[in-house]
């Protein structure tokens, strides 16, 4: 079932240990927090075996510097917790593929990562390249 706050939706994908978030709109940092929180919730079983998360920012409009920042915060935490890979499905933007990219690598995790246009194509991913 899926969870939702503001611009920010989480649900599990069903029989994969994948997290995806789903914005639509404008974000804000209390939306963030509450996304961290509970993507941190959904995962916290697959710890030891490692997880997905999976974010659709296709109908998002980009974050702020403050927003980016606790983006740099959400991505650490979330490797901490044992994700192993982050997907991201950006439609065409290449505005949110490079905010994207440069928040993974202000997180400074080295985390794998992967820019897809549709959800079909980073759930593929995952499954060919992170076995997830």
């Amino acid at each position: 079932m899926a969870k939702e706050n503001g611009a920010q939706k989480v649900e599990v994908i069903p029989m994969r240990k994948i997290v995806l978030s789903t914005g639509t709109g404008k974000t804000n940092i209390d939306e963030l927090k509450w996304l961290t929180e509970t993507v941190l919730e959904e995962a916290s079983a697959w710890k030891a075996q490692g997880w997905a998360y999976v974010a659709d920012c296709s109908n998002m409009r980009p974050v702020s510097a403050s927003e980016s920042g606790e983006l740099v915060k959400m991505t650490k935490a979330f490797v901490e917790a044992g994700c192993k890979a982050f997907g991201f499905i950006e439609g065409t933007s290449m505005m949110l593929k490079i905010q994207a990219q440069k928040n993974t690598e202000r997180s400074e995790t080295g985390v794998l990562e992967g820019h897809f246009a549709t959800r079909e194509e980073v759930l593929d991913w995952l499954k060919k390249e992170v076995q997830i």
